[in-house]
Formats: C-alpha cells, sequence, structure tokens
C-alpha cells in the first residue's frame, strides 16, 4: 500500500540544498486522468449524478483532465460504467484539444521536380 514519498530529512544547513536536490530528481512526474463521458447520467442516481457533476462532467462526449489522487479514483469508481478513463502525462488546453480535432486539407502542393509539400491547417 502506498504510504508516500519518502525525502530525507536535512542534518544541518548544508544538509538542506541536498535535500531539496534529491527531491527535484526522485519526485515523480505527475499523473492526470483523462476522463470523457460516455454515456449519460440520465437513470442514475442523485449521487451519481452528483459525482458527475463534481468531476465537472455535465454532456455527453466532454473531456476532463484531474491529478491522480486517490479521491478522484474513487468518484471514477463511482460511475466508472459511464466513463472512458486514460492516463495522460499533461493535460490539453481547449486550444490543443480543437488543433488535435481538424482533419487534414486532403490536398497537398506538389512542387517541381516532385516534391510533395505537405499543407498545414491553419
Amino acid at each position: 500500500m502506498f504510504e508516500g514519498w519518502l525525502f530525507p530529512t536535512p542534518l544541518s544547513q548544508r544538509g538542506a540544498s541536498l535535500t531539496i536536490t534529491i527531491m527535484a530528481s526522485v519526485a515523480p512526474k505527475m499523473s492526470w486522468f483523462k476522463i470523457t463521458l460516455i454515456r449519460s447520467g440520465i437513470g442514475m442516481t442523485e449521487r451519481q449524478n452528483g459525482v458527475l457533476k463534481a468531476l465537472g462532467l455535465r454532456h455527453r462526449l466532454k473531456t476532463v483532465y484531474h491529478p491522480v489522487s486517490p479521491d478522484t479514483a474513487g468518484m471514477i469508481m463511482k460511475v466508472k460504467e459511464l466513463l472512458a478513463v486514460s492516463e495522460v502525462d499533461k493535460p490539453l488546453t481547449q486550444a490543443e484539444i480543437h488543433e488535435k480535432r481538424q482533419p487534414a486539407k486532403g490536398y497537398y502542393i506538389e512542387k517541381p521536380g516532385g516534391v510533395r509539400e505537405d499543407v498545414e491547417s491553419s
């Protein structure tokens, strides 16, 4: 069972800078839950709908990001039948999500000599 991260405590002022360096190198990268509401909360209990609201999921196919924590994991487990959950390294902004969903233009520009230039979506 996870009981928290153990970090050395400084014995002197000189040890404090060493402790900070060790903590920075040992501390894990923060993970995030990517949570998408797949099915509607209609017909669920008031408590389950309250959990969806607490997670920030009010509409179908809405995606939210929450830091990985026991509290968030517990809320996810209460409504796991309605959600799609994955773990990511960093949350995406709305602009990044929108940019990622843009389809390819469907054409390319051919330069002299047979070189193709892909057209970036703007």
